[in-house]
C-alpha cells in the first residue's frame, strides 16, 4: 500500500476552509478517538494520519462511524480520501492547528505497522512562494522522469523540510491523547505482569467518554467465546468480558484484529491493570450490567496482570426468589442463587427465527430455592454442553431472562454467567437449608401449580369462580394472575382460529389476496401460498360456585383439542363429523387452569379479559391432601 508521500506537507499550506477533491492516500497512525455528541446520535472519530512523511489531524464523516465500532478502521488503516476540506484552529502562542475535516472516503486496507516515518505534527506551515496544492501533480510528475534524464538522480530539496521548526504541543489535550499512543509491546498469550509501582487508580463508575487518561484496577467475572458475524456488509469477530472493581461494573468487547491478541490474555477470576480503552455508550441490548458505558479494546489497549488483589470483589449479584419471577415482565434480567434438583439429556433444536441448516445446543434444568418453588432453567451453546454440575449442587445464575412459557421459566443468555458452589454467605445458607430440610421438601410450580416433586398446591393461589367475580380480580391497572380448578362447558368454535403469517417469528395475522390467492403479511412485507393457523377461542369453564369465559391461544389449544390449528380447520371445511367429535372431547373435562387477567377497554366499553396461561389434568392426589389441609383449617 502505497501513501500520497509529501501531500500532508502541500496540504497545510492550504488556506483556511479550502475544499480539496484531489485523491490522497494517508494511514491512521494513532488511537482513534470519540469527538461529537454521542447521545445526539452525532458521533464522530478523529486522529492523526500519515502520508508517510508528516501527519496532520484528521476528522472522520459521521457514516464511517460503524466502521470505527467494529474495528474495521482502526489504527494502521490506510484510507482513500476522496473529498475533504483544510481547517486551521489558532492556540495561543502556538502554530495553528490543521486539520482535515473528511466527507467521503474509501478502505484501502490495513498495514500491520507504521508505513513511513512521518513527523508527529499538528502545526500549519507557512504557504509556499510560487506553488500552490493544484500543482503538485505536475511537480510529482517531473520527480517521476528525473531518472531517466540521469542515472546518479538525487531527489530535490523539498520545502516542507526547510518549513519553520515544529512548535511543541503545550496544552493540547486531543494532540496528548494521539500524537503519542502507548505502543504494542506484547503478542499473543498471557499478559505480563506488572511490576513496579502501583498506577494511580479510577473507578468503574466514573470512566466516560470524555475523560480518555486513566488505569483502572478490575478482575475479570466473566469472559465469553470467541463468536463470529457475517453481515452483507461486514464480518468478523468478537468476545467480551465483565469487569469489576469495588465501585461498579463494566463490559469491555474486543473486535476482529485485536481477538487473537487480547483474548488469551484475560482469565475469568483474576485482575488486571487495564489503560487506553475506548469508552463508549453501552449497548443494553448485549450487556445485563448497569452501566451506561462499555469498553472497545484496540490495538493501544495495555493489559498487565495485577497480583495484589486486596479489596476487589469476586462477583456482584442481586437475587431473586424463584417465588418473586411473577414480579418480573417476560425479558427482564435477573440473578438466581439456587439448587439444581435435575439435569437433563443435551438436545440440538433450529431456531425459529433463524436459517433451517443453523443448529443450537441446549440443556433443561430443574432448579428449586428456599422460597419454596421449582422452575425450569435453560443454558445454551456451550453451557449447555460443558455443564458437569451434579445434581444438588448450589449454582449462582447472573443475568438469566425471565421466560413466561408456561408461566414462568429461565434462560441464561451468552451474556450471563453461571457458577457453582460459590464461596459466598448466602450459598452456604442455601446449602445448611437444603441439607437439613429442602431435599425432602415439596415444591409449587409455575407450570402447573399443582405438585412439583410431589408437592401440592398453596390454597392462596386457587380461587373459585365465585372469588374471581367478587374480588374483581383484573379489574384494576395491572394484569393479576390466578388458578382456578373447574370443568370446560362450552367450547365456542364458530371462530377457532385465525390465518397467521407461516414467518417461524411472527405470528401476525395474515390476509387473501384475490387476485393471486396468495396470503400477505403486511408486518414481515412477505406472501405465502398458505397461512399458518393459529389457535384463538373461548371455553366456559365452570366449578361448584359458578362460570366464567376464558380465551385460549395456540399452545393451550394444541393441548385442548390434541392436533395443530391447521389440522382443525382442514377437518372444519373436510370432515365435519370428525371435527364435531374434536370439540366433543374436549368438554366435560376438568382442569387446573393458571390464569391471567386484566382490563381492556374497546368503544368506551371495559370489562375484564381472563386468558389461560397454562392447564394441567388435575393430580387428584394433591388436590385430597389440598383440600384436607383446608378441612382441618377450619377444624380449628
Amino acid at each position: 500500500m502505497e501513501l500520497s508521500t509529501g501531500e500532508i506537507s502541500r496540504i497545510k499550506t492550504l488556506e483556511n476552509g479550502t475544499q480539496v477533491s484531489t485523491p490522497l492516500t494517508i494511514q491512521i497512525i494513532s488511537n482513534i478517538q470519540p469527538f461529537g455528541n454521542q447521545t445526539a446520535g452525532a458521533l464522530r472519530y478523529r486522529c492523526m494520519a500519515s502520508d508517510g512523511e508528516q501527519s496532520i489531524v484528521m476528522v472522520l464523516p459521521m457514516h464511517l462511524t460503524p466502521l470505527v465500532d467494529e474495528q474495521k478502521i482502526c489504527r494502521f488503516t490506510v484510507l482513500k480520501i476522496v473529498r475533504f476540506n483544510f481547517t486551521k484552529k489558532a492556540r495561543p502562542n502556538e502554530a495553528p492547528m490543521a486539520f482535515i475535516i473528511v466527507s467521503d472516503a474509501e478502505i484501502v486496507g490495513t498495514a500491520t505497522e507504521k508505513l513511513g516515518n512521518p513527523e508527529k505534527s499538528g502545526a500549519a506551515q507557512q504557504p509556499y512562494q510560487q506553488q500552490s496544492f493544484q500543482q503538485a501533480p505536475a511537480q510529482q510528475q517531473s520527480y517521476q522522469q528525473a531518472p531517466a534524464q540521469q542515472q546518479s538522480y538525487q531527489p530535490p530539496q523539498q520545502s516542507f523540510q526547510q518549513a519553520p521548526p515544529q512548535q511543541p504541543h503545550g496544552n493540547s489535550s486531543f494532540m496528548s491523547r494521539v500524537g503519542d499512543t502507548k505502543p504494542n509491546v506484547y503478542g499473543g498469550g498471557m499478559a505480563p505482569v506488572h511490576t513496579g509501582s502501583a498506577p494511580i487508580l479510577h473507578p468503574i463508575k466514573d470512566l466516560n467518554p470524555y475523560h480518555s487518561r486513566w488505569t483502572i484496577r478490575a478482575r475479570v467475572t466473566q469472559k465469553t467465546g470467541i463468536k463470529s458475524w457475517n453481515k452483507p456488509n461486514s464480518q468478523g469477530r468478537l468476545f467480551s468480558v465483565n469487569l469489576l472493581d469495588d465501585s461498579g461494573e463494566i463490559r469491555a468487547t474486543t473486535f476482529t484484529q485485536q481477538v487473537d491478541r487480547l483474548f488469551p490474555m484475560l482469565e475469568a477470576g483474576k485482575v488486571y491493570y487495564i489503560s487506553n480503552a475506548q469508552v463508549k455508550m453501552a449497548r443494553q441490548q448485549f450487556s445485563t450490567l448497569n452501566n451506561q458505558y462499555e469498553l472497545t479494546f484496540d490495538d493501544s489497549t495495555v493489559i498487565e496482570q495485577c497480583q495484589e488483589t486486596t479489596g476487589v470483589p469476586q462477583e456482584q449479584y442481586e437475587f431473586v426468589p424463584l417465588a418473586n419471577l411473577m414480579k418480573h415482565d417476560k425479558g427482564a434480567i435477573v440473578d438466581v442463587l439456587c439448587v439444581v434438583r435435575g439435569v437433563e439429556d443435551m438436545v440440538e433444536i433450529t431456531p425459529r427465527n433463524g436459517p433451517t441448516d443453523r443448529k443450537m445446543i441446549k440443556r433443561d434444568l430443574s432448579v428449586v430455592d428456599k422460597s419454596g418453588y421449582q422452575v425450569r432453567a435453560t443454558v445454551w451453546g456451550d453451557d449447555a454442553r460443558d455443564f458437569k454440575v451434579p445434581a444438588d449442587a448450589i449454582v449462582a445464575f447472573k443475568g438469566m431472562r425471565v421466560g413466561d412459557f408456561g408461566g414462568r421459566t429461565l434462560s441464561l443468555p451468552s451474556i450471563g454467567s453461571l457458577t457453582a458452589n460459590p464461596d459466598i454467605p448466602e450459598a452456604h445458607m442455601l446449602r445448611g437449608w437444603y441439607d437439613s430440610a429442602g431435599r425432602n421438601a415439596s415444591f409449587q410450580t409455575y407450570e402447573s401449580m399443582g405438585g412439583g416433586g410431589g408437592g401440592e398446591a398453596r390454597t392462596d393461589q386457587i380461587k373459585t369462580m365465585a372469588a374471581v367475580r367478587d374480588e374483581n380480580v383484573g379489574g384494576g391497572d395491572r394484569a393479576e394472575y390466578f388458578s382456578v380448578k373447574g370443568t370446560i362447558v362450552f367450547v365456542r368454535s364458530t371462530t377457532l382460529a385465525y390465518p397467521g403469517c407461516a414467518s417461524p417469528d411472527c405470528s401476525k395475522k395474515v390476509i387473501e389476496d384475490a387476485s393471486t390467492g396468495q396470503w400477505r403479511c403486511e408486518k414481515c412485507e412477505r406472501s405465502f401460498a398458505s397461512p399458518e393457523y393459529r389457535y384463538i377461542f373461548s371455553v366456559n369453564v365452570s366449578d361448584e360456585t359458578g362460570q366464567n369465559w376464558l380465551q385460549c391461544f395456540n399452545e393451550v389449544g394444541e393441548q385442548l383439542l390434541g392436533c395443530s390449528a391447521n389440522e382443525m380447520i382442514r377437518l372444519q371445511q373436510t370432515d365435519e363429523a370428525a371435527f364435531n367429535q374434536r370439540i366433543a372431547d374436549a368438554t366435560f373435562q376438568e382442569f387446573l387452569f393458571r390464569c391471567r387477567a386484566k382490563s381492556e377497554t374497546f368503544n368506551d366499553n371495559t370489562r375484564v379479559r381472563i386468558s389461560v396461561v397454562t392447564m394441567a389434568k388435575v393430580d387428584y392426589v394433591a388436590e385430597a391432601h389440598r383440600l384436607n389441609k383446608l378441612i382441618e383449617a377450619f377444624s380449628m
